[in-house]
C-alpha cells in the first residue's frame, strides 16, 4: 500500500500493483472517485429533474434524429434488454416514440419527442450548472477546458467502439 502522506488528511493509500514494482499514481485513484463521485451528485440531479441518468444518456444519443434500437444499445454500450426497459419507459412518459423505419418495413426507429426534448434540456442545464460551480472553486477556464478535452477523447473512443462493433457484426454476419 501507498501511505497516506497528505498533512490535510487526504487517504490516497491505494493498493499497489503486485508485479510492476513501482507504486501507482495517486491521481488515478483520486480521479476514479471524483468521477464517482459526481456521478452521484448527476444521478441526484437528474432525479430533481425526473429523468434518470440512463434516460438522460438515452436522450442524448436521440438527440440528432431517430435511431434504429440495435445502433442506440451500441452507442449507449447497453444490453438490448435493458434498452426496451428505459424505451418503454421513455415513450410511457411521452418522451420518446416508435417510428417505422422507411428502409426495413419490419424495423422501427426510436425517436426523441418534444417533450423528451424539453426534459433533456432541463437535465443538461441543471448538470451545467454543477459543472459550472464545480470549476467556479479552481481555476474555471483550466477545468472546463480538461474536461472538454476529455469528452473529445470520450467522443472519440465511443465512435471507435462502435465501428469496431459494427464491423464485428459485419464479419460475423458474412461468414467469416
Amino acid at each position: 500500500m501507498v501511505p497516506d502522506s497528505h498533512e490535510d488528511g487526504r487517504d490516497d493509500s491505494v493498493p499497489a500493483p503486485e508485479d510492476s514494482g513501482k507504486a501507482p499514481d495517486v491521481r488515478l485513484a483520486r480521479a476514479v472517485r471524483t468521477v464517482a463521485i459526481v456521478s452521484r451528485v448527476f444521478e441526484q440531479v437528474c432525479r430533481d429533474v425526473h429523468v434518470s441518468l440512463p434516460q438522460y444518456r438515452l436522450l442524448l444519443f436521440l438527440r440528432h434524429g431517430p435511431k434504429r434500437a440495435g445502433e442506440l444499445a451500441a452507442r449507449a454500450a447497453i444490453k438490448r434488454p435493458t434498452l426496451t426497459a428505459i424505451v418503454a419507459g421513455l415513450e410511457k412518459e411521452g418522451r420518446l416514440t416508435r417510428i417505422a423505419d422507411e428502409t426495413d418495413g419490419r424495423g422501427v426507429r426510436i425517436e426523441i419527442t418534444p417533450k423528451g426534448r424539453a426534459a433533456l434540456e432541463e437535465a443538461e442545464f441543471q448538470l451545467g450548472q454543477v459543472v459550472d460551480r464545480l470549476c467556479e472553486l479552481g481555476d474555471y477556464d483550466h477545468l472546463l477546458g480538461a474536461l472538454d478535452n476529455l469528452a473529445s477523447i470520450v467522443d472519440a473512443e465511443t465512435f471507435r467502439h462502435i465501428s469496431e462493433s459494427e464491423e464485428r457484426k459485419k464479419e460475423g454476419s458474412s461468414g467469416e
